[in-house]
């Protein structure tokens, strides 16, 4: 194997490595996060059971920590020179979608105190960016 080929196959496990880390990540957060949307939505947090509300808290600090990890993982990552464009694109909508995982992470606040302008905000920012990156990981499978 020659160093482009070497090159070209460490980047792709990265990525391999990094998409099925969200997957993990989503499947673990989703429940929490619609347990949160529902109760928000009907106004009833406070219902939220606290060991529970103390669970998801930790979860999403977690998760925000683990996706932080996985961005510095991508921005430290040696593309192969014609996926370059796609990657530093694949950077941009990652680094904002972790933003938002951040935005949300601390929405939720103690004693039940969750601002929903924040939550909501940050709601949208995650949805439009993780389309944006995989418009992105679609592009570099498509390579």
């Amino acid at each position: 194997m020659n160093a482009a080929q070497k090159k070209a196959m460490l980047y792709s496990n990265l990525i391999n490595k990094t998409v099925q880390t969200i997957d993990e990540q989503q499947d673990t957060l989703n429940p929490e996060f619609e347990t949160l949307r529902k109760h928000l939505d009907r106004d009833i947090i406070e219902r939220i059971d606290d060991v529970e509300y103390a669970r998801i808290r930790r979860d999403f600090d977690k998760g925000t920590k683990t996706y932080q990890d996985l961005l510095a993982k991508l921005q430290k990552g040696k593309a192969p020179a014609r996926f370059m464009g796609t990657h530093i694109s694949l950077i941009a909508a990652f680094k904002d979608y972790v933003d938002g995982c951040a935005k949300m992470t601390a929405s939720i606040g103690e004693d039940k105190k969750v601002d929903r302008q924040m939550f909501n905000e940050a709601e949208k920012q995650q949805d439009e960016d993780m389309d944006k990156f995989s418009k992105q990981i679609q592009k570099l499978t498509e390579m």
